[in-house]
């Protein structure tokens, strides 16, 4: 009984500490937003492909969709990140930068904080920024299942903010915890997302021009 009831308390995961801002001039609802962020997310390829997954899912229901790019900080040429982000064709570009958190000296991570910044494209501006402590939860835990709750995480900051409308916060129990059945089997695009765009036409719109300064740098 001692063991079950300890393994119950262990399996749970804090809630992720979120501030945001909007722009308060900006009124529209992004309809197609092509998400960049770092290689892995900072918990590697168990964690990734089942938030891509699962935040298609939640946008999809939002009447949204939303496609995926992975970045290094090794790529000495952005125009293929460029050209892909164009055959898209969205509305907004939301960034996700990892940035500092919790590694315990034997190199196991407890925690990350994200920044995340979503800018319009036709307006070239960023419109809304949030940061996300995000926190490992028990090692009982997948970092499948976790991936899939920073996307429910994220998608309710955007609903609670007036970004994604016609779809209600997506609640996770009291133990921060995700039922197997809402977690996802990521599609190979999900795993590697740059094989899921295809190239652009010269009529594509937006431009490269439109999104070059809306892309990270490093």
């Amino acid at each position: 009984m001692l063991a079950t009831l300890t393994l119950g308390v262990a399996a749970c995961a804090p809630r992720t500490a979120v501030t945001s801002v909007r722009a308060q001039d900006y009124a529209q609802q992004p309809k197609r937003i092509y998400v960049i962020a770092a290689s892995g997310m900072g918990w590697g390829p168990a964690f990734a492909p089942t938030f891509r997954a699962k935040f298609r899912d939640i946008l999809r229901g939002c009447g949204a969709t939303a496609a995926f790019e992975d970045v290094t900080g090794l790529e000495l040429d952005r125009r293929p990140a460029e050209a892909r982000a164009v055959a898209f064709k969205p509305d907004a570009v939301l960034t996700i930068a990892s940035t500092g958190g919790v590694v315990e000296v034997g190199g196991s991570r407890l925690s990350i904080d994200y920044n995340t910044t979503l800018s319009d494209v036709g307006q070239n501006r960023a419109v809304w920024r949030a940061k996300f402590a995000f926190s490992r939860g028990s090692s009982a835990i997948s970092l499948a299942e976790r991936g899939a709750v920073f996307a429910i995480e994220l998608s309710n900051k955007l609903k609670s903010d007036g970004l994604l409308t016609g779809c209600l916060p997506i609640p996770l129990d009291s133990n921060g915890r995700l039922d197997a059945s809402a977690i996802p089997k990521p599609r190979p695009d999900d795993i590697t997302p740059s094989l899921a765009v295809t190239r652009p036409t010269i009529s594509d719109k937006p431009t490269l021009k439109d999104l070059q300064d809306l892309l990270p740098t490093n």
